[in-house]
């Protein structure tokens, strides 16, 4: 079977592998991202000779007939960062594979493993769809559920993700080439679903009105290499590494983000219902380079994160000083 494939990153560089390797399958090319081409894929294909391809715009007429070119039977996407249109999914005749980090319906769009881990789910998803016009709503070929721990962070998942998804995908594959494979319609399962959309900077920030719970688990789902959970001290941005609940920890009124107290193990602060224990965390540099892991070391009654109300104070001010300058009232 002629199988095109469309990656990027160890997702994709561990299922290749095991695919060029495969008797069943002759690779008849590769594409790659073309702003930043996955070098480790580029060699694994040129080794076995396969053609690389790294489209500017995959969807354009040139890349159409390009791809057409290599009459492909199966299409396989792992990572790849553009969306395949319509005319390159009605190319090859057994459709188009993506493997997903996501149980769907549900964890559709970007950033699955931090939105589980932010919502608390007890277990995240692996699936192998049909690619449609939609965004992961095709078919289900393949899916397998793996439960999520008390301890898992955004790193642990994405360990066990990048082993499980190329397993899963290799397997999808050989059931297309045995004429085993399945087609389980996303709404029988859910008619609904949910869309998760991509995170974007200011998203990390942390708002200390949240429980203790609820910021716990923020923490573990944006440890690196996600960008951390970010909270401001003396005007400067830390990225939480690591907190933990503190055992009977009563809910009371109080200033949410004020440090209430430390320990050797690290701070105490007043989250949107109890407290939380900050172990480590980070300070960012001036180019957004985390410093070296501490034990935060901050005095009670202090602060953390922004100071909305007097920022807005500060911003009112200069506005009025700005209209209050000679020439204002002319126009000038």
């Amino acid at each position: 079977m002629r199988i095109g494939y469309f990656g990027d990153g160890v997702w994709a560089q561990r299922a290749f592998a095991r695919l060029i390797d495969d008797s069943r399958y002759t690779i008849a090319f590769v594409a790659v991202r073309s702003s930043r081409p996955d070098s480790i894929l580029v060699a694994l294909a040129e080794s076995k000779g396969i053609p690389v391809l790294n489209p500017a715009t995959v969807n354009s007429p040139e890349s159409l007939a390009e791809i057409a070119a290599f009459a492909a039977e199966l299409h396989v996407s792992m990572s790849y960062d553009q969306i395949l249109r319509e005319a390159i999914l009605a190319l090859p005749p057994r459709g188009t594979l993506n493997c997903h980090a996501g149980a769907l319906p549900f964890y559709r769009g970007r950033n699955p493993l931090t939105w589980a881990l932010i919502n608390g789910e007890e277990e995240f998803g692996i699936t192998v769809h049909w690619v449609d016009l939609g965004i992961d709503t095709g078919d289900i070929v393949r899916q397998i559920k793996v439960p999520i721990s008390a301890t898992d962070t955004y790193a642990t998942l994405l360990k066990t993700a990048e082993t499980l998804c190329a397993d899963t995908l290799v397997e999808a594959v050989s059931d297309v080439y045995d004429g085993t494979d399945k087609r389980v319609v996303q709404s029988t399962i859910d008619p609904v679903g949910l869309y998760c959309c991509r995170r974007r900077e200011g998203d990390e920030e942390i708002d200390w009105k949240s429980g203790s719970v609820a910021l716990e688990r923020f923490v573990r789902a944006l440890v690196p290499p996600g960008p951390g959970a970010r909270t401001i001290w003396k005007e400067r941005s830390y990225a939480i590494l690591a907190a933990e609940l503190v055992p009977g920890a009563r809910p009371y009124i109080g200033i949410p983000g004020e440090v209430i107290g430390s320990d050797s193990l690290g701070i105490l602060v007043k989250t949107g219902d109890s407290l939380i224990r900050i172990t480590r965390w980070a300070a960012i540099g001036t180019e957004g380079a985390l410093g070296a892991p501490l034990v935060p070391a901050v005095a009670r009654g202090s602060r953390l994160g922004r100071d909305l109300p007097a920022a807005l104070a500060q911003a009112e001010a200069r506005l009025a000083a700005l209209e209050a300058k000679p020439g204002r009232a002319r126009g000038d």
